[in-house]
């Protein structure tokens, strides 16, 4: 069985993961999917957490979103540690990684309409 689980920063900001964990569920009711949301660091829950509770389950597949806007070092580094370690104590898992949301056109034109606005 294949998951989606979106990975964000994670904040010591209370409101910042509310706001995270309103987009997740706002990604499940507009995907009709059940996406997952993790924190790679400073909230729960962790990515780790995620991905175990994934597992048991019954998910062997899991899509990895990065809610990140660059592929830099939690991208390139810390994410794909962890799901290498992941990978190595649960059998049978695999993951794909998708990339940062960096270059995607939507995003670049919620950027030019903000730039378009002034």
């Amino acid at each position: 069985m294949r998951g989606i689980l979106v990975v964000g920063h994670g904040s010591k900001v209370i409101d910042v993961n509310k706001k995270f964990q309103e987009l997740i569920e706002i990604l499940k009711k507009n995907t009709g999917r059940d996406v997952r949301g993790a924190n790679l660091t400073l909230a729960p829950p962790s990515l780790e957490e995620v991905i175990q509770s994934m597992y048991s389950e019954g998910f062997r597949e899991i899509t990895v979103i990065p809610y990140f806007l660059s592929n830099g070092a939690h991208v390139t580094e810390d994410i794909p540690k962890i799901l290498k370690e992941m990978r190595s104590n649960l059998e049978g898992l695999s993951f794909l990684l998708e990339n940062s949301l960096l270059l995607n056109s939507l995003v670049l034109e919620a950027i030019e309409e903000k730039i378009n606005s002034h």
